[in-house]
């Protein structure tokens, strides 16, 4: 099935949730915190990156960020529950900055689950470049997993 990065701070919640994952049939890496999060998939690319949000050392919306910038660009599934910010804040901002999917914890498994299948039934995300032009304007182009780009 596919690779997931599956990030998050609490050992318990990761732990439940690479099981789901496995007894799914994907395989799983797991990391503690965004910047081993980020470490791991520079060496070895997945297909799905799950993060929660509030996290020591870098947290969830600057992973994400972050991995908005690599190439290839993973899916992002975004979660986040027991700060008062997550749902009305974290969680919107995870959405606009990239993440394919936003989740409030606590989450169902089987919607957990379902919600894994769909983001990776999607084709991948392209990765956007910013570029100046002949002219002088910016322009940005999307380069999709075939390698061809296109002005948009």
């Amino acid at each position: 099935m596919a690779s997931i990065l599956l990030v998050d701070d609490d050992p318990n919640l990761r732990a439940m949730t690479a099981a789901a994952l496995v007894s799914a049939g994907h395989t799983v890496d797991n990391a503690d915190n965004g910047k081993a999060g980020l470490a791991l998939y520079k060496t070895r690319l997945h297909d799905l990156v799950i993060t929660d949000i509030v996290m020591d050392e870098m947290d969830g919306l600057k992973l994400i960020d972050e991995l908005r910038q690599t190439e290839p660009r993973p899916r992002v599934i975004a979660i986040s529950g027991g700060h008062k910010f997550s749902q009305p804040v974290y969680l919107p901002t995870a959405k606009r900055l990239g993440a394919e999917r936003i989740l409030a914890k606590p989450i169902m498994p089987d919607v957990f689950l379902r919600t894994v299948a769909d983001v990776l039934a999607e084709p991948a995300p392209a990765t956007v470049r910013h570029t100046i032009g002949r002219d002088g304007t910016a322009a940005q182009i999307e380069k999709a997993e075939t390698g061809t780009g296109k002005p948009k």
